[in-house]
């Protein structure tokens, strides 16, 4: 996993605007008659990164009026200033092409899009995961926007957005100098007559005279399978052709794509275009990261903002030669590699921002339990509390999740309490609604989550020191199977002591369950 693949993880603070798949979807035959017969508009599905852009004032200065985000994180205009644009353009792989976004930012007249408005716009940057090979990259494709409300935090952006409009998205790509999607279809797809008649394209016109033939207008199965095909041969408008399309229905959002989209083989080999080996990228990636800790000791120690920092952090790159190589990149993208860990870490290691995970089955909250998650809490700025188990209540687990949360919520209301199915440290840290340094684990647990930690940078494990407390959540739910109140009592937090009723009822389930 790459520096920057790891710093720019999604975000869960910002609208989900994700496809189901058609051909997951079209299961019977229902569903294809509905597909078929609804009414749907079709657009070019463009391959790209997801941007978000927040208007937050109309003063026709760009760098006051907008806030760039990908993926929740905030892009400085400052940040970028040790490469050109023609570097950028010609070199570059990596988040220095967002440079290009400023720059379009830049040319643009005051505007009359209200304050507050969240844009959401698929960026056609160069990157090695990129199947659609573009003749025109960089171009910005306006999906929707949406009224929102927001809040800035090392360096995040965390957005609150009503609702996904397209609405108003001519007007405003219009305003922007952006395009908005290739409309390539409007109307319903069940007879040769109603889909020639809602072409929108003309060149899916053209494939459609040529092709028709092929299609048994009696079997849903061909008019699907032929007209998917003759929609994926359609041009993109930035040359080559696209990942795909997004079919709209009025109640329901379904996206057909190419099939290397979908073939892991293919996108794995499309990956290793830019991978040297295994044993080598750890190399490569290590030599990155000491880099990066290497350009921060040459910077100043005076106490500035984020942005401060990355704009000097953008000063120094400037004239920054790497001692190591790799393969398969040219020297730009080893300063993209660097820049964008250091931003990482510079992140990590702002004041506030020394947060630590501990994650269990709680089962339930014990005073075992409790004082490790205070000692957790007095060593870092905060704490976020993952919650292990399935929904499925059993004799081992038989406390719900729902239980389990509100217990820990009544003990500890001020941490963050997260879900989730699996022990998963990658998948959890990816959940996790803030920035986390350390991992705390119990003696027997610290290989294991070290190994999981491998790829994950400025990750930590700490080890959870054995108290004169360790009582376990066996002993609790034994005491309670037993009726004996009194123990319980002695091994959780007085404030549980309500739940003696509901816990007893919970573990009866459990097991008539198991």
């Amino acid at each position: 996993m790459s520096s920057f693949t790891q710093f720019l993880n999604e975000s869960k603070e910002q609208l989900d605007i994700s496809v189901l798949a058609a051909n997951k979807w079209l299961k019977n035959e229902s569903r294809k008659e509905y597909f078929l017969t609804t009414p749907c508009k079709i657009e070019a599905k463009t391959d790209g990164v997801k941007l978000t852009i927040l208007k937050i004032d109309n003063t026709g200065d760009y760098t006051k009026d907008y806030i760039f985000s990908y993926k929740g994180n905030i892009l400085y205009t400052s940040e970028f200033d040790y490469i050109s644009k023609y570097r950028v353009k010609k070199y570059s792989m990596g988040a220095s092409q967002f440079k290009l976004v400023f720059d379009h930012f830049s040319k643009l007249p005051k505007n009359n899009i209200p304050v507050n408005t969240e844009l959401f716009i698929e960026y056609l940057l160069k990157k090695s995961t990129l199947s659609s090979n573009y003749k025109r990259p960089h171009g910005m494709v306006l999906i929707a926007s949406a009224k929102s409300s927001y809040k800035v935090e090392f360096g995040k952006l965390k957005t609150k957005p009503d609702k996904f409009d397209t609405s108003k998205r001519n007007d405003y790509a219009k305003q922007l100098k952006l395009n908005v999607p290739l409309k390539i279809f409007e109307g319903t797809m069940i007879s040769e007559k109603t889909f020639e008649k809602g072409i929108k394209n003309p060149q899916l016109k053209k494939i459609f005279l040529q092709d028709k033939s092929a299609i048994d207008w009696n079997n849903y199965d061909s008019i699907i399978s032929n007209i998917s095909q003759m929609l994926l041969q359609v041009e993109s408008a930035f040359g080559g052709v696209e990942e795909g399309v997004v079919i709209k229905f009025p109640d329901i959002l379904l996206k057909i794509q190419q099939a290397y989209q979908v073939d892991q083989k293919a996108r794995l080999a499309i990956k290793n275009k830019y991978r040297d080996t295994p044993e080598n990228e750890t190399i490569y990636w290590n030599n990155v990261k000491l880099a990066a800790l290497e350009i921060q000791k040459m910077m100043s120690n005076k106490k500035h903002t984020l942005e401060d920092k990355l704009a000097e952090l953008s000063q120094i790159l400037k004239t920054y030669k790497p001692t190591f190589t790799h393969i398969k990149k040219n020297t730009t993208q080893i300063i993209d590699d660097i820049q964008i860990t250091a931003k990482t870490q510079i992140i990590k290691g702002l004041k506030g921002n020394n947060n630590s995970l501990i994650l269990g089955r709680f089962q339930p909250l014990t005073l075992g339990h409790q004082k490790m998650i205070k000692r957790a809490s007095y060593l870092t700025d905060k704490i976020v509390i993952c919650i292990i188990g399935s929904k499925t209540v059993s004799e081992k687990n038989p406390f719900s999740l729902e239980l389990r949360e509100k217990m820990i919520r009544d003990v500890f209301p001020e941490a963050y309490i997260i879900t989730h199915s699996t022990g998963n440290l990658l998948s959890i840290l990816r959940k996790s609604p803030i920035n986390i340094n350390f991992v705390w684990a119990g003696s027997d647990r610290i290989d294991s989550y070290r190994k999981q930690l491998q790829r994950a940078d400025g990750v930590y494990v700490k080890e959870i020191p054995r108290t004169n407390v360790d009582i376990s959540a066996t002993k609790v739910r034994e005491a309670i199977k037993n009726n004996d109140f009194k123990s319980f009592k002695s091994m959780v937090d007085k404030k549980l002591w309500k739940y003696w009723d509901i816990l007893k009822e919970e573990i009866q389930k459990g097991e008539d369950n198991g």
